[in-house]
């Protein structure tokens, strides 16, 4: 039998009902005395109160099955302010056609020339690649402004994605904000295929969001397995969900922070530049109580290659066989090309020169190849005399050197080229005429600040000698490093 309810309100003595027919009721505010009051409530929390997409964005929270609530606190992975007047080019890269970047007190900016010169651009980002990792969320926060409106030919793109390598530097693969002629809007590419949310509306409904000229706002992505969000001034402004047959919004695991601005198709209608202050990139979701060095090394595997690049060890170790000696040069790799293992000097390169020892090129990130940073925690160089030494007599430095964009210890610092960073190591003495097998010493350096190396970096152990070259003789070494992989 159905009870009616008439509407009314309290202080008649009737239920209150609201104009949408909604009975409203208050919980049992005296739990202690009437438990058995109390009843199942869903709780909800609001992201987004909807003035852009129509509808609030609302999510709950999740409960384990003993009555846990989840909880997870942010991982900084990144954050650079922009308040200098040079480029960090140990940690960014760039790279230009005819168009311009500036850096200064008051943020870096492209287009620093205004000029409106078609097949012209710009291509900035970090040397480092940031993970996608299971049910966390990666966080691109910027801050940032555009000096004029949008305008014909012209296109910038900003967020987290894998540069182009010449102009017009179209994005690989990623998640970011585009700015075109028609507006502002988001977009997940995978390996080159774009998925776009549409231009942005205004807050308040109809017309496309309209920003102020060099007005700073704080433009946020949000990068999911499921769905890539992307907020300004922490307004949702669009969701694009990962397409069907996407196992992720972006082929690549791993990304690096980047932008790109070109005119191409014609002149610009006017002269735009793009104006940054500062990124911070962040993982979200998971409780990071390990270091993410041990964390990558559990996920990607110890001590060899990563999905997608060179499988198994990365030490050269023949099984059963010895290598084959070399003359060690500064500028190629000769004696040991891999990340450790064994190696075989022939002894007559010439005193107060680099000699390289050993070299490693870390994985450059495709949408294909994870792009990851290694981490080093130590090295160990174990040596001895294979071949009786002919003269000589020296002693014997070694360096680690790290970060360089080329094989060559020569390679010099520029705007998209890094020049080694060196540590010393230690060194040596070996005696002139040593016999076949006198055993050298052992050098081993732990570093409580780990060493980290980029995508498409080196990280290589270099020689030199100080006093006198032998004629003949070979060394062999035995070359060990702690790292992992984030």
């Amino acid at each position: 039998m159905a009870t009616k309810i008439q509407s009314g309100n309290s202080t008649a003595g009737l239920a209150n009902v609201d104009s949408a027919y909604q009975l409203l009721v208050v919980t049992e505010k005296d739990v202690t005395n009437n438990p058995e009051n109390v009843g199942g409530i869903k709780i909800f929390s609001e992201n987004d109160d909807g003035k852009v997409t129509g509808t609030p964005y609302l999510a709950s929270p999740e409960t384990d099955d003993d009555y846990r609530l989840r909880v997870a606190q942010d991982a900084l992975l990144d954050t650079e302010t922009f308040n200098y007047v040079a480029q960090n080019t140990g940690k960014h890269t760039y790279l230009n056609a005819t168009m311009a970047i500036t850096w200064s007190a008051s943020g870096m900016t492209t287009n620093s020339g205004n000029i409106t010169t078609t097949t012209t651009g710009v291509s900035f980002g970090s040397y480092a690649y940031f993970p996608i990792i299971g049910s966390t969320s990666m966080y691109c926060e910027i801050e940032a402004s555009f000096t004029q409106q949008p305008t014909t030919n012209a296109i910038i793109d900003f967020g987290m994605f894998i540069r182009g390598a010449a102009n017009p530097y179209i994005p690989a693969d990623g998640c970011y904000f585009r700015l075109t002629s028609a507006g502002l809007f988001g977009v997940i590419n995978s390996n080159g295929t774009e998925t776009q949310s549409g231009v942005f509306v205004d807050v308040f409904g109809g017309a496309n969001f309209v920003y102020q000229n060099n007005k700073k706002y704080q433009f946020i992505i949000s990068i999911t397995e499921r769905e890539v969000e992307f907020w300004i001034d922490n307004q949702l402004m669009a969701s694009i969900e990962t397409p069907v047959g996407q196992g992720q919004p972006c082929m690549s695991t791993a990304l690096p922070f980047s932008i790109r601005h070109v005119i191409t198709g014609g002149a610009a209608g006017s002269a735009l530049s793009f104006n940054l202050n500062d990124y911070s990139i962040s993982l979200a979701g998971s409780q990071v109580s390990e270091e993410l060095g041990t964390i990558g090394n559990r996920m990607y595997g110890s001590y060899q290659g990563l999905s997608g690049g060179t499988m198994g060890s990365l030490a050269s170790y023949a099984n059963s066989a010895n290598p084959t000696a070399a003359v060690p040069t500064n500028t190629t790799s000769t004696v040991l090309t891999a990340l450790g293992g064994q190696g075989w000097e022939t002894d007559t390169l010439a005193v107060n020169t680099d000699g390289i020892i050993m070299s490693y090129q870390i994985p450059a990130g495709t949408a294909n190849v994870q792009g990851r940073r290694l981490r080093v925690n130590g090295v160990k160089i174990d040596s001895y005399v294979q071949t009786a030494l002919t003269g000589g007599g020296y002693n014997a430095q070694f360096t680690l050197c790290f970060g360089h964009t080329a094989v060559s210890l020569a390679t010099a610092e520029a705007a998209a080229t890094k020049a080694p960073r060196r540590i010393p190591l230690g060194s040596y003495s070996v005696a002139s005429a040593s016999a076949a097998l006198t055993q050298l010493n052992t050098i081993e350096r732990r570093f409580d600040n780990p060493i980290y190396v980029n995508p498409a970096e080196f990280v290589a152990i270099a020689k030199k000698k100080v006093g006198t070259a032998p004629s003949a003789g070979v060394v062999a070494y035995v070359i060990s490093l702690d790292y992992s992989w984030e």
